[in-house]
């Protein structure tokens, strides 16, 4: 099936699209653009009837219907021409048919009624049928190559940022389109001065019959050894109003709606030094050190209650709110062990982990925007988050230290008991400002933070050291206290910018920044004696009353070039720093002064509609935290103590980033490539000190030449000869710092490669399969302990499958198989992870669905979580969640007003 489409002076148009729709249901069968002298082929059609349609900006809609006898039929449509559109009167066109994709000047859009999807489906079903659009098993969209960074309805935020709230909660049927572009940022769209900062957004424009009723979805399920889960949303929207609300509780690993949603602390006061002992991912009250828990996976028993409201409110054309509240609530049971090989000057010690480990964390956070439109040429913007948190923390741990020899040097029990909570605020309030004289500019931004927070906690400690040179002589120390932490931080700023136009597209920036910061710390430890009097004493050694205020200066002027397809800005900063610090239980002062020049550079090019390059650096300045400043030993963990470092210098940091994009629209092939680079003056790291007991005292320090580089390759593109589509993405991090350890300097130079590829049907109406395999290599190399560099390499091969049939059947299937290589690590591991369901729809609409599904199979699930850092490796193996059976039923929710018949398509055009 070919052709050439023209316009009526029969000069040939490029980049029209060209559909083939199934002429029952209208439903997309194939689509191309025509190439540059537009010519358009379409090739193995089955045989059937059928309506070829043809779209261009500017021009009439070309509609014809035909019929193919048999499969692979050829049918030569020769030239045809393209009516241009009058714009003299409204013309209102009714189709009995879909316009599936449009392409205008810099949005792609689909209509959602020419793409099939299931009863039930959500708009992450829908998402995964659309050209051009790529989602992966984690939820992740690509659109055109680039990651989907943000997801409106209706051209407003739903729930925040997160753009997977959206997608996996909102059903199918209710969007009439998906707009695909590329947003501007708030000041360039407010200025009309192009910064090159661009978000890949997705709008989801709803039917006009869902904005006059309610829609949504309930589902539950039950299955064995007592696992549930259950799930809501409904949703309302209106021409001022957009109302929607989501729920869910289960016991099976889900953990709510996103990890941004979840509290940012925990308890443990041991859990709050960047460098503590103990491994996992370290989140903080402030940013830095925390919680021991990788809420990214889902290792352990988890138990999950997380509810949200959104609600967005046009008051008038000048005010509009947009605000959402979600609450959380997550029990975790961890049972974990642990064996780590650790790096001294040239040789190494091991130890061993069991750790027991109850959490519950409940989290409230209110987000909220208003904006108002003063006039045309300015506004004011108030956004504010709110968030308060609980936390209680139980945990029972034991540890083993070996020598090199493998003889047995210290043992440890630990039990630590934690509860408390956490108030944070944070607010800005922006002024706009433009004038008559196009670029010119005034904005002013104010900014305020809070964070209070109250912590208590009891220790109890055990440690029992064997004297190897002395006869194995073994001695012991115990441990009992109750500590108490009470932390206040607040911020606030201003930031002024003035913008000049100085020419033909040429702008000048004046700007001006004050920041202040101020932290103070009280921390109180009692030692408990349970059988003397008093019971407890005050241990002033470990005790702190600590302020920290840290205040910076920053002036700096920008240019600004905007072309026809590239944008410039460059720059140069000067920041003027103080740092002041205040132990106050000891009456010792700390004062420092820094001075910084600032320079920056941002370059974009757009070299054609769908490929792009830019260029960014700039130099970023960072402080050392109020934990890694306060010269005070945190014994939470007695065998691996913690010390403040007031002597520390501010982080000075080169960031470069060099990306490349490009999307072909004719064969649906994308290319992205991102290289980002980190050189670090004065990096803070963390030097480490052991004794002859093999007891470890970290403490932070400053050191010279850290760099860290990270590549990544993405490539996409069909297969035309299985009707797939090959995935290919490789990533690269090279970092080169500096370890020391009992003072001695060990250069590491750390390289992790992977390569992820998957395969993947195209047409998905009845079948859906994809197969992919990941592989990770990771070698770590020191310049002293040259016998011990290392190197390992894991591997998940996957597949996933999903078939419909007998019209109201579906079944789904998935596998993921992991190798763990045994080297560096003495043995290998391999899990095989097998799930598998069988749906029924039922009712009218088959708005009902009954499932049954099975997860682990093989019952072979074990957290196994591998970590290379630059002074140790580690294995952790975690009792994870096992096979389990679960019957399931959902039922889609509607109650509209007025027709909302699915096969009419009406357009209001100007004439």
């Amino acid at each position: 099936m070919e052709g050439t489409v023209t316009d009526t002076a029969a000069l040939p148009l490029s980049a029209a699209t060209v559909v083939l729709l199934q002429e029952k249901d209208s439903v997309l069968v194939s689509f191309t653009l025509t190439h540059q002298d537009g010519k358009f082929v379409l090739k193995k059609v089955a045989a059937g009837s059928f309506i070829l349609q043809i779209t261009y900006l500017g021009f009439q809609n070309f509609s014809k219907k035909i019929s193919l006898p048999f499969e692979g039929g050829n049918y030569d449509f020769g030239a045809i021409k393209l009516l241009p559109v009058s714009a003299n009167l409204d013309e209102v066109v009714v189709k009995a048919e879909h316009i599936p994709i449009v392409f205008k000047k810099d949005t792609i859009e689909y209509n959602a009624a020419a793409f099939k999807t299931q009863p039930n489906a959500v708009v992450e079903d829908l998402l995964k049928k659309l050209p051009g659009v790529e989602v992966d098993r984690e939820g992740n969209i690509k659109a055109q190559g680039k990651t989907v960074e943000r997801v409106l309805v209706d051209g407003k935020e739903f729930f925040g940022n997160d753009p997977k709230i959206a997608t996996k909660n909102l059903p199918a049927d209710a969007v009439g389109k998906v707009q695909v572009f590329d947003k501007k940022s708030e000041m360039a769209e407010f200025t009309g001065i192009e910064d090159g900062k661009k978000e890949k957004t997705i709008n989801l424009a709803l039917k006009e019959g869902k904005k006059k009723g309610y829609f949504g979805n309930v589902s539950g399920g039950y299955g064995s050894d007592s696992r549930y889960e259950g799930k809501a949303n409904i949703n309302h929207f209106g021409k001022k109003i957009q109302l929607s609300g989501i729920g869910m509780l289960n016991n099976i690993n889900e953990q709510g709606f996103s990890i941004n949603d979840y509290l940012n602390f925990m308890g443990g006061l041991q859990n709050m030094m960047s460098g503590g002992g103990g491994g996992g991912l370290k989140l903080s009250l402030g940013g830095e050190g925390g919680v021991p828990l990788n809420l990214g996976k889902t290792d352990g028993i988890l138990t999950t209650f997380a509810g949200g409201l959104n609600f967005n409110y046009d008051f008038n054309k000048k005010t509009k709110l947009r605000s959402s509240y979600f609450y959380n609530r997550i029990k975790t049971d961890i049972e974990r062990t642990a064996t780590r090989q650790n790096l001294l000057d040239d040789r190494s010690f091991n130890s061993e982990e069991k750790d027991g480990r109850f959490s519950q964390n409940t989290n409230h956070r209110l987000n909220f925007t208003l904006r108002h439109e003063i006039d045309s040429f300015q506004n004011i913007i108030l956004r504010s988050t709110i968030g308060f948190n609980e936390a209680l923390l139980r945990s029972l741990n034991e540890t083993k230290t070996f020598n090199a020899e493998n003889a047995l040097e210290n043992t440890g029990l630990r039990n630590n008991h934690s509860a408390g909570d956490n108030f944070n605020l944070t607010s800005n309030l922006i002024y706009r400002r433009r004038f008559h004289k196009k670029g010119r500019a005034f904005v002013a931004d104010l900014s305020f933070g809070s964070i209070n927070a109250d912590r208590k906690a009891a220790l109890g400690s055990i440690n029992n050291f064997l004297l190897q040179d002395d006869n194995e002589r073994e001695f012991s120390d115990t441990l009992q206290q109750r500590q108490t932490l009470a932390n206040d931080e607040t911020d606030f700023g201003v930031n002024l910018s003035y913008t000049e136009p100085i020419g033909k597209r040429k702008y000048l920036e004046i700007n001006y920044a004050r920041q202040n910061f101020s932290n103070e710390s009280v921390k109180d430890f009692f030692d408990v004696f349970p059988n003397a009097e008093p019971r407890e004493l005050f241990n002033a050694a470990l005790s702190n009353h600590y302020q920290r205020d840290y205040t910076y200066n920053r002036a700096g002027l920008n240019f600004k070039l905007n072309g026809k397809k590239s944008n410039l800005t460059t720059g140069l900063s000067l920041q003027d720093s103080k740092l002041e610090g205040e132990i106050l239980s000891q009456e010792v002062s700390l004062r420092k002064d820094f001075f910084n020049v600032l320079p920056s550079l941002r370059w974009n090019y757009d070299i054609a509609a769908s490929r792009n390059l830019s260029f960014d650096y700039e130099t970023t300045v960072r402080e050392p935290s109020l934990e890694q400043l306060q010269p005070v030993v945190d014994n939470s963990d007695p065998l691996n103590t913690f010390t403040g470092n007031p002597e520390l210098r501010p982080e000075y940091r080169h960031n470069f980033k060099l990306n490349f994009m490009s999307f072909d629209q004719f064969s649906f092939t994308n290319i992205f490539v991102s290289l980002d680079a980190i050189y670090t003056n004065n990096k803070i790291t963390n030097s480490r000190n052991l004794d002859s007991l093999f007891r470890q005292n970290i403490q932070p320090v400053n050191v010279d030449g850290d760099f860290i580089l990270n590549g990544y390759l993405s490539f996409g593109t069909p297969l035309k000869l299985i009707k797939s589509r090959i995935n290919i993405n490789t990533n690269l991090s090279y970092n080169h710092g500096i370890l020391l350890v009992n003072n001695v300097e060990n250069k590491t130079d750390r390289v992790i490669t992977s390569v992820d590829v998957s395969i993947e049907n195209r047409k998905k109406e009845v079948v859906d399969i994809a197969v992919g395999a990941k592989l990770s290599h990771n070698t770590t190399k020191y310049s002293v302990s040259k016998n011990l560099n290392q190197t390992f390499l894991n591997q998940t091969y996957y597949a996933d499958f999903a078939l419909q049939f007998g019209k109201t059947w579906s079944l789904g299937s998935s596998m993921d198989y992991a190798l763990y290589s045994g080297e560096s690590f003495g043995s290998s591991r391999e899990i095989p992870i097998w799930k598998a369901s069988l749906s029924k729809f039922i009712l009218k609409n088959k708005r009902g669905q009954f499932k049954f599904s099975v997860f682990d199979l093989l019952d072979k699930n074990v957290g196994i979580n591998r970590n290379s850092e630059l002074n140790y490796i580690e294995e952790e193996r975690i009792r994870s969640l096992g096979r389990y059976f679960m019957f399931g039923f959902s039922y889609s929710l509607s109650g509209f007003g007025g027709n909302n018949s699915p096969g009419i398509d009406i357009q209001v055009r100007q004439r």
